[in-house]
């Protein structure tokens, strides 16, 4: 699996961007038009609703007239050639930024393009913050009503996978498992549940219903994209509902092969509730046998 180039920089400046009136570089004014439309903060919205917030989320913003976004655009320092663009959006009356990529680079090693039309989403948090927008940031207000009304009459709204991504997730998921050592066979009909893509965010859920596991799949590149596949763009996090659920990330400290309770049930109300069902027949214990052998490492000096 591939690690992303900007997770560092990007991480650095989500947890350490000066507060207002301390010491650091002056944020570049202004932020990118993509990132101050209102089509596209309200699809932001949409995919905070379904993966992030909760009740006491909706019930502070109930007496506002006013939902307000500050905007900047972000400038980490990048590969040469990458042309790839950051912003970052902040949801004040929630107390939470978002991070979002507009990638455009070349992989080097391939020659393979990452380029997508829009800004996806790449990092969500909980912040603490200041009363006034912080130098920088673009302020946008939109009517809390509006927006409301409009992502209630939208919120059963899904799009899916076709048949040609199902099947490439199918043997990419079954590859992830051979290599981590998952041999054992699960036969009869399987049943998977889909988590609907969203048009903010290159990443995908999925809840295998037999074998009892959460799979999280996610690119720089649109999952349509035959590149992903065709140059191993693909991170796969495969999470076992048995033995990699815990109430608090605390009691893991420093792990992150673990889900909270909360993340299974957010993943899994996507995935079940909104998600789409779909049934395929297992391979039989030969076809898993070779395939597991084809993917074993080769004896040393072969």
């Amino acid at each position: 699996m591939r690690t992303y180039r900007l997770a560092a920089s990007i991480l650095l400046i989500f947890l350490f961007s000066p507060p207002p009136g301390s010491a650091g570089p002056t944020p570049a004014p202004g932020a990118y038009q993509e990132l101050l439309a209102k089509p596209y903060l309200y699809e932001v919205v949409r995919h905070l609703y379904r993966w992030y917030m909760d009740e006491a989320d909706v019930l502070k913003t109930t007496p506002v007239k006013e939902f307000i976004f500050w905007v900047r655009d972000l400038h980490p320092k990048l590969d040469p050639g990458d042309r790839s663009r950051v912003g970052e959006i902040i949801l004040p009356q929630l107390g939470i930024a978002v991070l979002a990529k507009q990638a455009d680079y070349t992989i080097e090693e391939t020659g393979t393009e990452v380029k997508n039309d829009t800004f996806k989403i790449t990092n969500v948090g909980r912040i603490d913050v200041p009363e006034k927008a912080p130098a920088g940031f673009v302020p946008v207000k939109v009517d809390y009503a509006e927006m409301r009304d409009y992502l209630f009459r939208t919120r059963s709204r899904a799009e899916f996978p076709d048949e040609v991504l199902v099947e490439r997730l199918r043997r990419s998921t079954r590859a992830e498992l051979l290599q981590g050592g998952v041999t054992e066979v699960v036969l009869g009909e399987q049943i998977v549940h889909l988590s609907p893509l969203s048009p903010v965010a290159n990443e995908l859920w999925v809840f295998w219903e037999n074998g009892r596991k959460l799979i999280r799949f996610a690119s720089d590149l649109d999952l349509a994209d035959p590149s992903v596949w065709d140059y191993d763009e693909l991170a796969i996090r495969i999470f076992d509902l048995d033995d990699q659920v815990v109430v608090s990330l605390d009691e893991v400290a420093g792990s992150n092969a673990y889900l909270t309770r909360d993340q299974v049930g957010r993943a899994l109300f996507n995935c079940v509730v909104l998600g789409r069902r779909l049934t395929f027949q297992s391979l039989t214990e030969e076809q898993i046998a070779r395939e597991a052998a084809a993917a074993a490492p080769s004896p040393p000096g072969r």
